[in-house]
């Protein structure tokens, strides 16, 4: 049964989660038309940065409603553990950030955006000379948080999708 972790605005268990993985999913709507993209992220004080290209369908979504959630999660099982007859499910955790969303049009900020996102990943990062000209960033500002859990049961090996065991 999956565990709810208490939906309190960036509480640290939710930021944990959303430290912990990489790539989630975007989520806006066009209308009345869902749109959904995978992300790479760094998140920092409440806030979730992405990076993308200059232009494209989900800045155009964005400036025409700024209202988005941000999804992560992570499995902790092994791909043949769903195929368990007496299991529909596997060991997994997930955050979904909801709030509002801006495209970066300053370039102070834009600039500033950027060194959030690169040194998240690496504390020596450097903005390349053309970063601000060729980039696009964009800034979830978090409203509120919630998440879920299946948890491992004791001596439960991890499982690791990018290493294969």
């Amino acid at each position: 049964m999956a565990k709810p972790i208490q939906p309190v605005a960036n509480n640290a268990e939710c930021e944990r989660i959303i430290k912990a993985y990489p790539i989630g999913i975007l989520v806006m709507a066009n209308g009345g038309e869902p749109y959904a993209v995978p992300m790479n992220h760094a998140y920092a004080d409440g806030r979730v940065y992405f990076h993308c290209a200059l232009t494209g369908r989900k800045l155009d979504i964005i400036r025409a409603n700024p209202a988005t959630c941000y999804v992560v999660n992570g499995f902790f099982g092994k791909p043949g553990d769903l195929a368990d007859p007496r299991k529909c499910h596997g060991n997994w955790e997930s955050v979904i950030a909801y709030g509002t969303s801006r495209v970066i049009e300053d370039r102070d900020e834009l600039r500033e955006a950027f060194l959030i996102f690169g040194r998240y990943y690496s504390p020596s990062f450097e903005l390349g000379a053309d970063a601000l000209d060729t980039t696009s960033a964009i800034i979830l500002e978090v409203e509120s948080m919630t998440a879920r859990r299946e948890i491992p049961g004791e001596g439960v090996e991890y499982w690791s999708w990018a290493r294969g065991k």
